[in-house]
């Protein structure tokens, strides 16, 4: 039975593996861009895959969880937008090393009140989260999501590296 288990989960994320690396990987195998767009639209399907299947997600209770946590992602997304807004108004034609004092202060409190909406919001949904699963799979959607997006942060660095060290090659 236990032996059964893991090679479902084996599986499972061979399969999921294979899905991203072949999503991520379209781009650079046909050299066309298709635009922002369609990268986010594939990253996006991409996690949602690794998530799924990580957290052995149910018809059921994926109809529960992708609409909430689709409702978050997009606050949070919201939120980090409006920050961001406020502080590219402070930053003059000067650049943020010729930053008022002024500029800097009010600087320092809208990143603290960002970080403090942020800690608010994350609050708010891993309560909601609570209460259509248990505990131990909202941690794991924290641990899971952290995941992917290292994994992705280590591809983007492998393949960067890799066309520094091409561009390197072909100008020697």
């Amino acid at each position: 039975m236990i032996l059964n288990t893991m090679n479902k989960y084996k599986m499972k994320t061979l399969y999921i593996a294979l899905l991203l690396g072949f999503s991520l990987s379209i781009n650079a195998q046909d050299g066309r861009s298709r635009g922002p767009q369609m990268d986010r639209e594939k990253l996006k399907a991409a996690r949602i895959a690794f998530l799924t299947n990580r957290l052995d997600l149910t018809p059921d209770s994926a109809k529960e969880f992708w609409p909430l946590f689709n409702e978050y992602e997009k606050k949070k997304s919201d939120l980090n937008r409006n920050y961001n807004k406020q502080k590219r108004s402070l930053i003059t034609e000067e650049g943020i090393e010729n930053m008022t004092e002024a500029n800097a202060s009010k600087m320092l409190d809208i990143y603290t009140e960002q970080k403090q909406a942020e800690l608010n919001l994350e609050k708010t949904y891993l309560g909601k989260f609570q209460k259509i699963m248990p505990s131990t799979k909202v941690w794991m959607v924290l641990r899971f999501d952290s995941e992917f997006r290292r994994g992705l942060m280590q591809r983007i660095n492998r393949d960067r590296n890799r066309e520094d060290n091409q561009t390197k090659s072909d100008n020697e």
